[in-house]
């Protein structure tokens, strides 16, 4: 687990975002990992 997973605040790239499955997806512009949301909810980390 890197410093930015544990303190760090996963940001994502908006610009490069696509509609898959239902979802909006995404990666984490600082490190890079997939990130998921659902319209009207927040950005976070796939699992």
């Amino acid at each position: 687990m890197s410093l930015h997973d544990w303190l760090g605040r996963h940001l994502p790239d908006t610009a490069h975002s696509h509609w898959e499955g239902g979802y909006f997806v995404s990666r984490c512009t600082q490190c890079g990992r997939a990130m998921v949301k659902l319209p009207g909810l927040p950005w976070r980390l796939q699992e």
